[in-house]
């Protein structure tokens, strides 16, 4: 049987501003207007699968303005709705400080989440590019994954309505790479090697 090839997602500019005013009416994020791209236009495969090797997502808290366009990205983008909880990552706002805390998954070297997985590499797996990713056909949703994980708060979660578990997987089936790097409005995010990290 032949693999189906994961459906690339492209929003409008349209979409991307009715989809921001959501959010916006809730009071989570304002002037995300600004943030749509320039033009919607499908873009060949600018970044290999294998250019993920170990990669990391790093936010730099010193440029980011805590619009939470990752977020909301990231939700739309595996999702197809928008809604903090259904993000594979996390932005913390600390409104006395001004200051921005950016959580998601660090792709550790030896992954605990992984180890505790009872449906390792059937569930949980690690690509041939190192990337640790969810197989939603297969998990179980136990939830031993997100308590396994070293970081506070976990960085696998179970998912609020399929209950599986999911998590960022650097948008792995992605053309362009990460969704979160992508939209950012300040590039406070950007994607990096992680050889060495544990």
């Amino acid at each position: 049987m032949a693999k189906e090839e994961p459906e690339e997602i492209t929003i409008t500019r349209r979409e991307f501003v009715a989809g921001a005013s959501t959010v916006i009416a809730l009071g989570a994020v304002s002037g995300l207007a600004a943030c749509a791209p320039a033009a919607t236009k499908k873009v060949g495969r600018t970044i290999s699968h294998v250019s993920f090797g170990s990669a990391l997502i790093v936010h730099d808290p010193n440029v980011c303005a805590g619009c939470g366009v990752c977020s909301l990205m990231c939700a739309f983008s595996h999702e197809k709705e928008y809604g903090n909880s259904l993000a594979r990552n996390e932005l913390v706002r600390d409104p006395f400080n001004a200051a921005y805390t950016f959580h998601v998954c660090q792709q550790c070297a030896s992954p605990a989440c992984h180890a505790a997985c009872p449906k390792k590499d059937a569930a949980l797996c690690v690509d041939e590019a190192g990337v640790k990713y969810v197989n939603v056909a297969e998990c179980v949703g136990c939830g031993s994954c997100s308590g396994a994980c070293p970081f506070k708060p976990p960085r696998v979660n179970v998912h609020p309505s399929k209950k599986v578990a999911f998590k960022c997987d650097l948008c792995r089936d992605r053309d362009n790479g990460p969704v979160c790097v992508e939209y950012c409005t300040m590039h406070a995010l950007r994607q990096t090697s992680a050889k060495g990290r544990g």
